[in-house]
């Protein structure tokens, strides 16, 4: 399949850019176009882009005109603004029928809404049942969202956090097939802690027989130096966390800058944990602390049930779509990414098993 046909099918196009770019960067702008299956001149409009404006030069342009020539006057949009502000509960169609302003009904609604008199509808129904019904069809692992989380400016932690040298940053991930969430603590949000936060949970994965390698899987992160390193990296150059996720053959996918939507899940699991666990709890340590933060997320992937997935915990989502997977892949307790640094991790890791969960035998 060839570039256009790939751009005009992708919904993220931005990743596939990147890596043409970096491509070409590291290799030449004749293997790049070979290897997309594009033009050299396309290749070095996007190389150009990238250099001139960094990540946001790979994001699409506008392809709106410059120029309206049968666009409204300036006094006539007022004259709509005036109307519809006198008249709130009026639309386009009314305003257009009643009172004979200029323009079509579409004109009208766009100013209107650009003024900012037009309330935002609220999200529809549609959206997210395809996004549930897409998730649905997932494989276990396939797709997952990593972020990192200050955890500084929560109220009722930072007192505790100051107090008792409790972590300042939580390292997230949340697999999107079951809606199960994973974490780890450092006092520090860089590379190297990403790096050990990875290498974790990957070991985790293989102690129960999910080898990465064997499997096509997406670990989706934003643009923060702790996945991408330095923005000012030569061409080619991969960060500690890339080279994990190379490694395990993890395919690691950026999204766009300020795109953080495209997050949605993780974010969504940042806002949870704050509101169930560190707004109402205390702790008298940072043992007491691990502790609590491994009963929480053992209650989030055991038995809290998530309305957005049919009222049903991951745990439920798990034995009902891949009852062969042992469900203890559910119970990777948290941990101070700390102690990980002069530890070498291999599939004996210790990792103590949840009591609520059997051990399947063959």
């Amino acid at each position: 399949m060839g570039y256009y046909w790939m751009m005009r099918r992708m919904s993220n196009a931005f990743d596939y850019r990147l890596k043409m770019v970096e491509w070409a960067m590291k290799y030449t702008v004749s293997s790049a176009s070979r290897e997309f299956r594009t033009t050299r001149m396309t290749v070095r409009k996007w190389v150009g882009r990238f250099k001139q404006n960094g990540l946001d030069g790979l994001k699409e342009l506008s392809r709106a005109p410059k120029h309206i020539p049968h666009k409204m006057s300036r006094d006539e949009e007022a004259e709509i603004v005036a109307l519809r502000e006198s008249h709130p509960a009026w639309g386009a169609y009314r305003m257009k029928n009643l009172y004979a302003v200029a323009g079509g009904q579409s004109a009208i609604h766009r100013v209107m809404k650009q003024a900012g008199l037009i309330k935002r509808k609220k999200k529809r129904w549609k959206k997210r049942k395809e996004l549930s019904a897409l998730k649905d069809k997932m494989k276990f692992f396939e797709h997952s969202q990593i972020d990192t989380k200050d955890l500084s400016d929560i109220l009722q932690y930072w007192p505790l956090m100051r107090r008792l040298g409790l972590a300042r940053y939580e390292y997230t991930l949340r697999e999107l097939s079951t809606g199960a969430g994973f974490m780890g603590y450092a006092n520090s949000c860089n590379v190297t802690y990403a790096s050990k936060f990875a290498e974790y949970v990957i070991e985790h994965l293989k102690s129960y027989g999910i080898d990465p390698k064997e499997m096509e899987l997406i670990w989706q992160t934003d643009n923060g130096s702790e996945y991408i390193g330095s923005v000012n990296k030569r061409p080619g150059y991969r960060c500690a966390f890339q080279k994990v996720l190379d490694e395990a053959q993890i395919n690691h996918r950026q999204i766009p800058p300020r795109c953080s939507w495209l997050q949605g899940d993780v974010e969504t699991f940042h806002k949870l944990v704050e509101d169930e666990f560190y707004d109402i709890e205390f702790y008298a340590n940072e043992e007491e602390f691990l502790g609590k933060a491994y009963a929480y997320q053992l209650f989030f992937n055991y038995l809290r049930k998530n309305r957005n997935r049919k009222n049903r915990a991951p745990i439920e989502i798990l034995r009902e779509r891949f009852p062969d997977v042992d469900e203890g892949v559910l119970n990777l307790p948290p941990i101070r990414l700390e102690v990980l640094l002069d530890r070498s991790l291999s599939p004996g890791y210790d990792v103590p098993k949840s009591p609520l969960v059997n051990k399947k035998t063959s």
